[in-house]
This record gives structure tokens, sequence and C-alpha cells, in this order.
């Protein structure tokens, strides 16, 4: 047995552990957190913002599969990352949750290990990988590729209750032949491509006919609205839907 945290880290680790050190930083931290304002109860100061009539964004960041309650356990992270998160994370009600904007790739990615149906294993998917850039920001390592999965997109937007779409990188499937999407159990959807060059279109309407037939699909598969499709990496490269 140890008495103490920094004999477990000493006789395990071989970490030599200097607490007075270690105090006089932490303590230098607090006072600089408190000497220039920067702790305050969150959850208090959003609720100030949203009754005085301000807007509020909630963003995630990881996919709803890799939610740590209702994601391919235990292939996800630490955390609630489907929209039901941000009233657990910044602690605010439920009723103040009024759109929920699912953000979806025109096809599937996943990082690291976990299941993976419609993974490409051959030149198109790295073709896909290479086209969409689908490499880790920070590791650089490579995502997994694959069509379209719409048994789990179906989940992530009954789990996030999707008031709308945004479907990203629709780009990236130009000049493929053949596209196909994995529907319920081993059921399968294929479409014609289209072979031009979409990243400058800005109007849907401008779009190449099976294009808007793979959209719509989605989107009737789904039972919810697209009101914006990406068609680039740029900021403007953005298709607006308009009801």
């Amino acid at each position: 047995m140890y008495n103490t945290f920094y004999e477990f880290c000493k006789n395990i680790f071989g970490i030599e552990v200097d607490t007075k050190t270690e105090l006089d930083e932490i303590m230098a931290f607090r006072s600089f957190l408190l000497d220039n304002n920067m702790l305050i109860d969150s959850s208090n100061e959003l609720m100030d913002m949203y009754h005085s009539g301000k807007k509020i964004l909630a963003e995630g960041a990881n996919g709803a599969l890799l939610d740590i309650d209702h994601g391919t356990y235990p292939y996800v992270t630490s955390s609630n990352t489907i929209a039901g998160g941000i009233c657990t994370g910044l602690g605010v009600p439920p009723h103040i949750v009024d759109n929920v904007i699912g953000t979806v790739k025109a096809y599937t990615t996943r990082v690291g290990e976990g299941p993976f149906p419609t993974e490409l294993l051959d030149s198109l998917g790295e073709e896909i990988r290479t086209k969409g850039g689908e490499f880790g920001t920070t590791t650089g390592r490579p995502r997994r590729c694959g069509w379209l999965d719409l048994e789990i997109l179906k989940e992530s937007a009954r789990l996030n209750g999707y008031s709308s779409m945004l479907v990203t990188k629709l780009d990236i499937l130009s000049g493929i032949p053949e596209l196909s999407v994995k529907l319920q159990g081993n059921e399968w959807k294929n479409f014609d491509g289209w072979s031009e060059d979409i990243s400058g279109v800005r109007d849907y309407d401008d779009l190449p006919v099976n294009a808007k037939d793979y959209l719509k699909f989605v989107e009737e598969y789904l039972q919810t609205r697209i009101s914006w499709i990406g068609v680039g990496p740029e900021r403007d490269a953005i298709i607006q839907i308009k009801e």
C-alpha cells in the first residue's frame, strides 16, 4: 500500500514529484484565471444570454456513433457527442434547443477501429481518401472511407432529432461512374454517378441530375430536409436550398 499518490507514482512509474513546484504552478494558474475574470458560471451566463434574446450556437466535434452511451461501444469517445450533450455539457434545459443541424458527409468515414460495413478497401477507397483530404488534422492518420451508410445515418438522425442537414463533400464523388448506399440490413441501392466538376456550383438547379437524384434519395430515406450542400473546402463553396 502507498500512503500518498506521490509514493504510488514513484514506485509504480518511477516518477519523482516535487509537490511544492507543482502547487506553485497551479496557484499561478489560479491567480491568472481569477485576475483576468476568466472563471464564470457558464450555465447561468448562457441562460442570461438566452433570455436577453441572443443566439447560442453549440457545435459537436465528434460523430453520433462515437457517443459513449449510444455509439458503437467500445469504439467510442469519452463523452456524449449527440445533441443531448448540449444540455449535460453546457448545463442548459432541453426546451431551449430549437434547431439541430446534422452535418454529414456524402460518403462515410471512420477514424480508428470499429465496425464499418461499407468500407472500401480498394483503390476507390484510396481515391476518396486522397481527394477528400481524409487524414487526421493533428495526427495525420488516414481515415477509413466507404459508401454512405444510411442505416447508421438514420440512427444518428433519430438520436439527434435533426431539424435539417448539411451534406458536405459532394464534390468528392464526382467522376465515380456508379455510387452505392447501404440501407437496412444487407440491402443496398446503386446510383449512376456524374462526371461534371461541381465545385463551382452555387445553385441547386445547376447540379447534375444524377447528383440531385442521389441527394433526393438520402433526404427521402431519412425523412429529413437537406438545407445546405458542401461542394468544396472554401467557405463560400456552399449551396443553400431555399424552402
